[in-house]
């Protein structure tokens, strides 16, 4: 196995279930682009409260996850060729949701200090043409 950290877009919306124990547990599809060829399609699954968090997530949302990473093979049914493909088994995760929830209301400085709230800071002078 591989330790990655992956960022894409989720496919479709994730399905979040429950195991026999009665934690919850998460399969979903990242779209990975890898420059101008096709984006790459990685199966994820993720277990209790990381699988909550992208349980909560749409078809669309931009997810970054890292994991185990493991290549993966299969025969496809309609064409009968072999196909490749990547699972990771997620140990955490960070979506655009989770960075605005830990910026808070409060916009801070990377010294953790608060920004001075100012309307157009810095685009507020005269242009001479």
């Amino acid at each position: 196995m591989i330790d990655a950290l992956t960022s894409g877009n989720l496919i479709r919306d994730p399905s979040i279930k429950s195991g026999q124990s009665g934690k919850p547990f998460c399969n979903f599809l990242l779209s990975v682009p890898v420059g101008e060829e096709q984006p790459v399609i990685v199966s994820g699954i993720a277990f209790g409260e990381t699988a909550e968090k992208i349980g909560r997530l749409r078809k669309g949302d931009a997810l970054a996850v890292t994991g185990a990473l493991k290549p993966s093979t299969w025969l496809d049914k309609a064409t009968s060729e072999t196909r490749h493909g990547l699972n990771v088994t997620v140990v955490a995760c960070l979506s655009a949701y989770d960075a605005r929830k830990r910026r808070g209301s409060t916009d801070t400085s990377a010294a953790g200090k608060p920004r001075p709230k100012e309307e157009n800071a810095g685009f507020n002078d005269d242009l001479g043409f």
